[in-house]
């Protein structure tokens, strides 16, 4: 199946306005500490607490590293008049796992999440928000196909040798940010230069997560009925983003599935800009003994 990044079309753009952009997203990088607003009507179950944290350690060697998450859900004309679901009065679907897709530079070495433990985590999640799978009596009314991984951005270097290349893995990620009409804002900013050199948290917020590599899941619903009959009719699509940097994907997607899943099916006016600090074990050592041969253990090992 082709997924909606292939169908964004690209163009170039040019090197001046480029520069003067990246020198303007990071003038506004400050902005970080304040609120990001949330959407109009949105409703948001898990409300946005402002923080900032100033720490002088990378992600890698933090205990518990704040992990910057976007969630965008977009409803078709005909999805708005689909049956909404609720605790009280589920959607039944069964669903296709299409697993593990890099996109962008793909980088070796980052073990993707393993593909059980991601359904059960999505399984649970939609469950909590009325979506649960059809069966013993149920029949299904939705179809979800779903995939996830990583999208890097080039190297400097290699991004200097192929410019054009570099701009279309920032607007696929941009794509997947904040979906087309985002995407197309976004390179609208630099083809006529038009920078928003304003205080806007949210939007720096955005422009940071779309500059930078990113772990995504996307879910996407359509009706079951059309697609027995080999008909696509998507009801709904929701997309979900983690700044990938300083933390691996079998840490980050869990805690991204389980803050966005609220989300899934409940259509947003544009991105929605999240936080949530992610736990990591930790491991205390005791006194340490040097053990050689025929030597007596020391007493605190006897036992």
């Amino acid at each position: 199946m082709k997924t909606f990044l292939r169908n964004f079309p690209v163009a170039p753009i040019p090197r001046r306005v480029w520069l003067v952009s990246v020198l303007a997203a990071g003038l506004g990088a400050t902005a970080l500490a304040q609120d990001l607003p949330a959407e109009a009507g949105s409703e948001s179950p898990i409300p946005f607490v402002p923080q900032f944290h100033l720490s002088l350690l990378p992600k890698p060697l933090t205990p518990n590293p704040t992990l910057e998450m976007t969630v965008f859900t977009e409803l078709t004309d005909f999805g708005r008049s689909f049956p909404r679901a609720s605790r009280e009065a589920p959607v039944y679907f069964e669903a296709r796992d299409q697993g593990v897709q890099p996109r962008g530079f793909v980088i070796a070495g980052d073990a993707p999440l393993p593909r059980e433990e991601l359904n059960s985590i999505l399984h649970r999640t939609l469950a909590a928000d009325g979506y649960l799978p059809a069966g013993e009596g149920h029949r299904p009314s939705l179809f979800l196909v779903y995939y996830w991984g990583s999208h890097n951005r080039l190297y400097p270097d290699l991004a200097g040798m192929f410019p054009e290349l570099a701009e279309n893995y920032i607007l696929e990620r941009a794509v997947l940010v904040g979906g087309k009409t985002y995407a197309r804002d976004f390179l609208r900013e630099f083809i006529y230069g038009l920078v928003d050199l304003g205080v806007s948290s949210k939007k720096d917020f955005l422009r940071m997560q779309v500059r930078d590599d990113l772990y995504y899941v996307v879910v996407s619903a359509y009706t079951y009925d059309d697609l027995a009959r080999d008909e696509r009719r998507m009801v709904w699509r929701t997309t979900l983003t983690v700044n990938a940097r300083g933390v691996s994907m079998g840490e980050s997607l869990p805690p991204l599935i389980v803050t966005g899943g609220s989300y899934f099916g409940r259509e947003t006016t544009g991105p929605l800009a999240l936080r949530r600090s992610v736990r990591r074990g930790t491991v205390t050592l005791g006194q340490l003994y040097v053990i050689e041969d025929n030597v007596p253990l020391p007493k605190p090992l006897e036992k």
